[in-house]
């Protein structure tokens, strides 16, 4: 007696999920790609060296750029902060925030985790609904 291969039956939820698994992988590819998604979670403390005001015709101010020197992974780093919401003066202080593979990498809030979170569920989806979708897919459509 021969044996006989149980044909895998259309399931909607799993190719649905495996789909949004694989779109998940690809945004958070995207996201970690793209510089201000980088996972800034180290702190240093900058200097401010220079700040930048931009003012409208009516002399409030339209935004602030503030220039920063500090220290990261052993090396000197500057960088600019733009549109800084406080106002500094020359020689101030603030708590910046690198990433440890790019310390010239920076910014005045933590950030990154979007990214991560979004690969690593796509492919949780991925790898457990996968296998699955394959087989629906060639029993089904092949």
């Amino acid at each position: 007696m021969g044996k006989t291969n149980k044909k895998e039956e259309l399931n909607i939820p799993v190719m649905i999920l495996c789909i949004v698994g694989t779109v998940l992988v690809v945004f958070g590819f995207l996201l970690l790609k793209n510089d201000n998604f980088k996972l800034k979670v180290i702190s240093t403390e900058g200097t401010v060296t220079g700040v930048q005001i931009k003012k409208t015709a009516d002399g409030t101010i339209e935004s602030r750029s503030v220039n920063l020197s500090y220290t990261a992974n052993n090396g000197n780093y500057t960088a600019t902060i733009n549109n800084y919401p406080e106002e500094i003066d020359i020689g101030g202080k603030m708590t910046l925030y690198y990433d440890f593979l790019s310390p010239s990498s920076v910014g005045n809030k933590r950030s990154g985790y979007i990214g991560y979170i979004a690969v690593i569920l796509g492919i949780i989806l991925v790898l457990k609904t996968g296998p699955r979708f394959i087989r629906i897919i060639k029993d089904n459509y092949l």
